[in-house]
């Protein structure tokens, strides 16, 4: 059977950790990660990319959608997940251009107010998971509840 392959999208720290958490035990998923570069992105077993991180958030962005634009190329992903922030919303932007599927997952600990992140990504994603019932209030149709990861 042909491995399915996620691209996964975090940056460095909380989000990491939580892309992984949800996305490490797919049964027959072939992981590549792209995250900031960090000391734990290099503890990854997996196949992993990363992006220093520039002073200027607009630079960031850029450098960021460029690299996940090779990425996807090179890789060729069947979906690109992401919990967010900048280099999260990046792939998911590289992706919907490149025509693969994607999925937002909004970070566990915001089901108050939107993060910036999942503004932007929510219109563009196929998938939109939120991890508090809470956050269902403020999102709508298109959010579902996983429950929590962490």
């Amino acid at each position: 059977m042909k491995k399915t392959k996620l691209l996964l999208v975090g940056t460095s720290g909380g989000h990491l950790t939580e892309v992984l958490t949800l996305f490490e035990p797919v049964p027959n998923a072939e992981i590549i990660v792209f995250s900031e570069r960090s000391a734990r992105l290099s503890e990854i077993s997996h196949k992993s990319y990363s992006l220093k991180r520039s002073r200027s958030q607009i630079l960031h962005m850029l450098f960021s959608t460029l690299m996940a634009l090779y990425i996807i190329l090179k890789e060729r992903p069947q979906w690109v997940i992401t919990t967010g922030a900048e280099i999260g919303t990046a792939a998911v932007i590289a992706g919907k251009i490149l025509f693969r599927k994607t999925i937002f997952v909004e970070t566990a600990s915001r089901y108050r107010t939107k993060t910036v992140a999942a503004r932007i990504c929510y219109p563009l994603v196929d998938k939109f998971y939120v991890q508090q019932k809470e956050a269902l209030d403020i999102y709508g149709g298109k959010a579902e509840y996983i429950g929590g990861v962490l």
